[in-house]
């Protein structure tokens, strides 16, 4: 793989346990997180700091775990905007009365898979159990993006959408920092031949791998090859390392538990 950096940090705060990106954070001017499962207050088997409406749909628990999680990494969770994923690769351009949709508000009108904006003090949130979370920053031009990403949004370039997206606000590829946050790893991935076909189809044999018969799919590859490609500097790009699969203490996954389980929250938002 290109030669990336690799490693989130992470964080403990009031209890809530979350990640962020080193380069973000060195950059300055904005505030990017990624939430674990650690610190909130829904019960089993949901425990405990969940973001899934669909799986434990108490309205006061997804508040109070979003309250919590914004009091720790440093947003207002009132203003906050949630994305109204479909497993595509749309992306909806953000503006301030757009605050608490989807979150205190009514869900946003159409769906999208990703958010991006240039306007300070509005925190855009995606959610995740196994499917990329993608942080998009640009500290020059003050620009911002994240995304939910699956199979079918990576496999449909969800990053390569972004960067334009980002792009058509002034961003300059080579200006823009780029992660890639904890979701399931190649090793855990196992994909029928339709998927591997059409990840060897669009990213190349490198985004595949095959074990004693079994294929698997390696959405971090995948990714940082079209940030790559949308003329991203690689030394800009960071990989979490982390597997949703392989944490059961700190992440949910919903194919290790097979689909009884939480969501994780990422969130991006530039300062004022």
């Amino acid at each position: 793989m290109h030669q990336v950096k690799t490693g989130f940090t992470q964080w403990k705060n009031n209890g809530v346990r979350y990640f962020t990106i080193p380069a973000f954070d060195k950059a300055g001017g904005v505030v990017c997180a990624f939430s674990s499962r650690v610190g909130g207050v829904s019960p089993p088997p949901f425990d405990t700091l969940n973001f899934s409406r669909k799986r434990e749909p108490s309205q006061s628990n997804f508040i109070e775990n979003m309250r919590r999680f914004g009091d720790a990494a440093g947003f207002d969770s009132r203003r906050a905007v949630l994305d109204n994923y479909e497993h595509g690769v749309q992306l909806h351009r953000a503006h301030g009365d757009d605050a608490g949709r989807g979150i205190e508000r009514e869900a946003l009108s159409e769906f999208c898979d990703g958010l991006f904006t240039n306007e300070t003090g509005l925190p855009l949130i995606s959610l995740h159990a196994d499917c990329v979370p993608l942080f998009f920053y640009d500290p020059v031009r003050r620009a911002a993006s994240v995304c939910h990403a699956g199979w079918r949004g990576v496999s449909g370039h969800m990053v390569l959408r972004a960067v334009d997206a980002l792009c058509g606000l002034g961003c300059k590829p080579a200006d823009i920092l780029a992660a890639v946050g904890p979701c399931i790893s190649v090793h855990k991935y196992e994909v029928g031949e339709e998927v591997r076909d059409i990840f060897v189809r669009e990213f190349g044999n490198e985004s595949v791998q095959e074990r004693e018969g079994r294929l698997y799919a390696d959405l971090n590859a995948a990714c940082v090859i079209d940030m790559i490609k949308a003329g991203l500097d690689p030394a800009n790009v960071t990989l979490s390392g982390l597997c949703t699969y392989e944490n059961p203490y700190l992440f949910y996954s919903h194919r290790r538990d097979k689909g009884k389980t939480g969501a994780m929250a990422a969130v991006i938002l530039l300062k004022e």
